[in-house]
């Protein structure tokens, strides 16, 4: 059910101006940052030899024009992390500094990948390869902040497109955010739980392909998307914590459960949330020929979500659209509405806890096969409240601008529950618990 998604326009043309200030500005930070460097290197590399600790690894990678470039990589025992600690981190980047100093690196770039990776990217010929790599990228920051969505090449493209001093130094100050949120892992879990709660541990492409089985099979499926609000909402309210513990899907969304599980050794794989998988689920169901209702936010606001699912994707079939705004009277005539319009997949946008309360209740009387809650998801793409932009989601912030856009509204769930959150993980570190639980 993954679809492949459109590639940005083509790289910009670069200036000599901007060619050579990048230049000097690479120069310039790594004859700084070895000067900072060298007597510590001096001091401790000599001993380090002498006893066996260290050792120069060499890889091979395809640079600047698709030339082969050789990087050396400097590997210190983990023995001597406690005895010397950041100094040795730093010493550790040595060969960086120096492929940066002589131009076969730039401080923002294409990660450099070995030419026999080159054939994931199309080939020596791709654009990525008409620039030096880079030891700091776009990718990279996306995959620091769990929305690696896209593939690599993309967002390669994506950063040739706006080359520029600007945009290489916008660049570098969300990478040092982004450092703070801890290197991503290697490996993950399957399922995994935090705070207690049982969470599929997937990929976009993953969730998406997983909806397209059970859409297939007629299996119905309840997928509900999980932020610390809800974490500190099960945590007091025992229905909507049963609830979560009934639905077949519960994925983890935003930066906080990131960090809690990078806290508890359990990493997250990717920020899954409704408002990033509407697109993808709607070219895929488009794709497949599956219909989609939307149901809540306040009249009209569905009815505009539809009007842009049908604009971006012509081919979309909308089974049927009704606000949020009814009462326990006219449930079943809505429900009996929906079943009539045969949809296959039910967007509900209640907000946590009733959205999943009432799928709980409500999913196998809808007819749907698959039903999801999604938040605030119909707000952001009817156009009433505007999205946090890109930049500022790469580096973990969108829960500040929602705390900006309406502060009378979410100042008690970002600047009090964000901290209720974080003593929650905390305690669950200190206290070695790992809920566990039956893996459906």
């Amino acid at each position: 059910m993954s679809t492949p998604h459109a590639l940005p326009a083509a790289p910009a043309a670069e200036s000599a101006a901007y060619l050579l200030a990048k230049r000097l500005l690479d120069f310039a930070t790594a004859l700084l940052l070895l000067v900072a460097v060298a007597p510590a290197a001096v001091l401790l590399l000599p001993w380090c030899a002498a006893a066996a600790r260290v050792r120069i690894r060499t890889g091979e990678f395809a640079g600047r024009g698709g030339r082969p470039m050789r990087l050396h990589a400097l590997e210190l025992a983990p023995s001597l992390a406690g005895m010397f600690g950041r100094v040795l981190a730093l010493v550790e980047h040595l060969p960086r500094l120096l492929a940066l100093l002589d131009g076969r690196l730039s401080l923002v770039g294409p990660a450099p990948v070995p030419p026999e990776a080159a054939g994931a990217f199309g080939g020596l010929n791709h654009p990525r390869f008409s620039v030096a790599p880079g030891i700091v990228c776009l990718w990279w920051l996306r995959r620091r902040g769990n929305i690696d969505y896209g593939s690599e090449a993309e967002a390669d493209l994506e950063y040739l497109a706006q080359r520029s001093l600007r945009a290489d130094f916008a660049i570098l100050a969300r990478a040092l955010v982004a450092l703070a949120y801890g290197p991503r892992a290697s490996r993950w879990e399957a399922v995994h739980f935090i705070s207690g709660i049982r969470l599929l541990n997937l990929s976009m492409d993953n969730l998406l392909d997983a909806i397209a089985s059970a859409l297939h099979r007629r299996c119905a499926t309840r997928i509900a998307f999980v932020n610390p609000d809800c974490v500190n909402i099960a945590a007091r309210d025992g229905l909507y914590r049963q609830t979560l513990d009934g639905f077949d899907w519960v994925c983890a969304d935003g930066i906080g459960m990131k960090i809690a599980g990078s806290l508890l050794g359990r990493p997250v794989r990717q920020n899954l949330n409704g408002t990033d998988l509407f697109p993808r689920l709607c070219a895929a169901l488009a794709a497949s020929g599956r219909s989609l209702y939307l149901l809540g936010a306040r009249p009209g606001v569905a009815e505009s979500v539809a009007q842009w699912a049908v604009a971006h994707h012509p081919r979309l079939r909308i089974a049927g659209t009704s606000s949020g705004y009814f009462s326990p009277h006219e449930e079943p005539a809505l429900l009996q509405q929906i079943r009539a319009a045969g949809a296959d997949v039910l967007l509900v946008a209640l907000g946590a806890p009733r959205q999943e309360l009432w799928l709980a209740r409500n999913l196998e009387a809808s007819g749907a096969t698959v039903g999801m809650g999604v938040g605030g998801l119909f707000d952001f793409y009817s156009g009433r409240i505007p999205r946090a932009p890109l930049w500022l989601r790469e580096i973990g912030g969108e829960w500040i601008y929602r705390l900006l856009q309406e502060p009378g509204r979410m100042w008690r769930r970002y600047l009090v529950g964000n901290w209720v959150f974080l003593f929650r993980i905390v305690v669950e570190k200190l206290s070695g618990t790992r809920l566990k639980g039956p893996v459906k």
